[in-house]
């Protein structure tokens, strides 16, 4: 984690602390060294994990060792580069589902901010998104997403034959997902990708 990062942990920190008004809530960082000291100036977490391995792997890893004491509503899985533009609306998550932005969709929901690509920025115009009566494809993602409690015991995270060849990015992490067969669902979140001032897309507007 880089100290560039703290304005964006500041800004999660303060739309949290609005949540904390009626529930409880807990940071778990996992990073690949020993540098949590760089954000305890802001957070104070109750799990420091070390796992220098690739984003699924270290969240199904944290799950599988930590199962029988997880016990929360809902989880948000995030990034230190990504910075909050508006308070996510609880009320519109999925407690049998992945809420997330999509990567890829074809499919006829619209939603504002409901993707990860196409917004401004250096990807635009991506594209992998267009409209059809039927939704055909869709890929989460896997960067910034929020699942419930009934989505560890469904074993969305369950353990796999780690690779380190292996590109762990979004159709991957799909892949997993299907054969456990999860349900996903495609949410709006306002936010900048700071590491390269990326901005949520909009889906079919």
């Amino acid at each position: 984690m880089n100290v560039c990062n703290l304005p964006n942990i500041d800004v999660l920190n303060c739309y949290v602390k609005e949540i904390q008004k009626d529930h409880i809530v807990d940071y778990c960082c996992i990073s690949g060294k020993d540098d949590f000291a760089n954000y305890e100036t802001i957070l104070t977490f109750k799990y420091k994990i070390i796992n220098p391995r690739k984003q699924h792997t270290k969240m199904c890893e944290f799950i599988g060792t930590h199962r029988d004491e997880l016990n929360y509503d809902y989880y948000i899985k995030t990034r230190p580069d990504i910075k909050l533009l508006e308070q996510i609306n609880l009320n519109i998550l999925s407690d049998t589902a992945i809420n997330a932005r999509a990567r890829v969709y074809i499919g006829p929901q619209t939603i504002k901010y409901g993707m990860s690509v196409n917004g401004e920025g250096v990807w635009k115009y991506i594209g992998d998104c267009s409209y059809d009566v039927c939704e055909k494809k869709l890929i989460l993602d896997d960067a910034f997403y929020i699942f419930h409690n009934n989505i560890i015991k469904q074993e969305a995270f369950k353990s796999f034959p780690y690779n380190d060849d292996v590109t762990e990015h979004e159709w991957f992490q799909a892949l997993l997902w299907k054969e456990c067969n999860i349900d996903l669902k495609i949410i709006g979140i306002n936010l900048e990708f700071t590491k390269n001032h990326t901005f949520s897309g909009d889906l079919n507007m």
